[in-house]
């Protein structure tokens, strides 16, 4: 027996189908032209127009809201491929926004949510552009906040042959390698060398760390140093720029120009009298109780 489809409900089933359609082009011409205006503040030269990108994020934000199809909410072959592209671009960019921001949680953020698309719904939507550039801003944003545990997580989610073709993905691997073996002056070399401008960031947050650290080193080892290994060992172009180094550091050191060298303040510390006659009689003393008491 053929079963016999009943006409009224093929009607609604087609009808519903294309109410939905209906709604989903009318919100994306909605959010549309928000996007082509967050690209073009984002991409001003010479730096991205935060404050008119800013005000789009959020007007993009609040169109978005009608959205069916968020990233987290449904999953990958019930979402709407177009609602899933427009929100993955409108997180990529809020990144970018951030990092131009200089707004560490703000990128956390919107990386979570662009992780969800990368994740998620790889099987529906077509890879970005992006992506790459993206997953090396989280290695190095946790890079530059001694994160290291949390990078080896991440980093274990791109595939391994990425690690050593990816200029986005091998250059964090790198400096994390640096690190590791205690390469500071190539850490803070690398700083000329980033693969995309929104890396300066969190670089000179790992370079500002890393010269802090040489810093400290330096003054543990030595009384005074001359003034060129001093600029050599922390990467600075001048005295006047170790002077400011040092200032804005609160590190008591004397930066003498006329006698080029650097000579760093010591703390004062107080021998520490050990009282070992004492310590032999007291347990001289416990040896005999314990024998006693045996």
């Amino acid at each position: 027996r053929h079963r016999c489809l009943n006409p009224r409900k093929v009607s609604e089933a087609g009808r519903t189908g294309s109410d939905r359609d209906e709604r989903i082009q009318a919100t994306m011409a909605a959010v549309a032209p928000l996007l082509t205006a967050l690209r073009t503040a984002m991409a001003k030269t010479p730096k991205p127009d935060t404050a008119a990108a800013s005000k789009t994020l959020a007007e993009l934000k609040i169109a978005m809201l009608s959205f069916k199809s968020m990233p987290g909410t449904k999953t990958a072959q019930e979402s709407d491929p177009q609602e899933l592209l427009a929100a993955r671009e409108a997180y990529e960019l809020g990144c970018l926004l951030s990092v131009a921001k200089e707004d560490i949680p703000g990128f956390e953020r919107h990386y979570a949510l662009v992780k969800s698309c990368y994740a998620d719904y790889s099987s529906v939507l077509k890879a970005s552009e992006n992506q790459h550039q993206l997953q090396g801003l989280n290695l190095l944003c946790m890079l530059a906040q001694s994160k290291i545990a949390e990078f080896h997580t991440e980093l274990e989610l791109i595939p391994l042959d990425l690690w050593e073709t990816n200029a986005f993905i091998k250059f964090p691997i790198k400096l994390e390698q640096y690190l590791m073996e205690g390469s500071y002056p190539m850490v803070l070399a690398a700083a000329g060398s980033t693969p995309a401008k929104s890396y300066d960031l969190f670089v000179g947050m790992l370079s500002g760390t890393v010269r802090d650290a040489i810093a400290e080193s330096s003054e543990a080892a030595y009384e005074s140093l001359p003034m060129g290994e001093a600029l050599k060992l922390l990467s600075i172009k001048t005295a006047g720029e170790l002077a400011d180094y040092a200032a804005m550091r609160e590190r008591e050191w004397d930066v003498d120009v006329k006698a080029q060298v650097v000579r760093f303040k010591k703390e004062k510390t107080n021998d520490l009298e050990v009282p070992s006659k004492r310590l032999i009689i007291e347990t001289l003393s416990y040896a005999k109780e314990l024998e006693r008491i045996v």
